[in-house]
């Protein structure tokens, strides 16, 4: 994360907003040397704001405990095995 001054913000702003677009740049936002804001891309925020949602939830943060336990078990069921399982492997045309 990259810091810089309020008054360097302000003067570069639309080179800020451009480097946040195109390279997932996040800033930190400072007033006389405290941090104070940042600034991130809109998808990073919606994917932020969408983690606390799952983590909020109980219910949500007991199955993402369940299926790690599964994984560290190593039971897991992998996506070529349901496919044979269920019929669904697919079969080349001859022309």
């Amino acid at each position: 994360m990259k810091t810089i001054s309020l008054k360097q913000a302000k003067q570069k702003l639309s080179a800020v907003i451009k480097d946040v677009e195109e390279n997932c740049a996040q800033f930190t936002i400072t007033k006389r040397g405290v941090s104070k804001a940042v600034i991130l891309g809109s998808h990073q925020y919606e994917g932020f704001m969408e983690t606390l949602e799952i983590l909020s939830c109980t219910e949500e943060r007991e199955a993402i405990a369940r299926a790690k336990e599964q994984i560290n078990k190593q039971k897991i069921v992998t996506l070529s095995s349901l496919k044979k399982k269920y019929g669904l492997t697919r079969t080349k045309n001859k022309v």
